[in-house]
């Protein structure tokens, strides 16, 4: 499903690149998929082995949730954050000034 998130009062999106210890991947991966902040999680290869979309509603609560939420899970050790400055394209759907645009 499509969302036009600013439109619901969340601002601030992000990718969080994780390198989790491996062992723990599958734990950790079902513990962020739980938060009402991850619209995505899934175990990839490469230095970070997971990778996680989060949504929140301002800059200000995406620190808070990966320095205080996701810092907390012991099996993290780096985390990468890329937030998303601007969107035009999600899912197939084309966003035009913050509303989803018709095709």
């Amino acid at each position: 499903m499509d969302l036009a998130n600013a439109r619901f009062g969340f601002h601030a999106t992000a990718y969080l690149w994780l390198t989790v210890t491996p062992g723990s991947l599958r734990a950790t991966g079902a513990a962020l998929s739980r938060h009402p902040e991850t619209t995505f999680a899934a175990a990839v290869t490469g230095s970070a082995n997971l990778l996680v979309t989060v949504t929140c509603r301002t800059m200000n609560n995406l620190y808070a949730y990966v320095a205080d939420t996701v810092g907390a899970l012991p099996a993290v050790t780096q985390v990468d954050v890329v937030p998303v400055l601007h969107r035009l394209k999600q899912a197939g759907t084309r966003l035009h000034n913050g509303r989803l645009a018709p095709a």
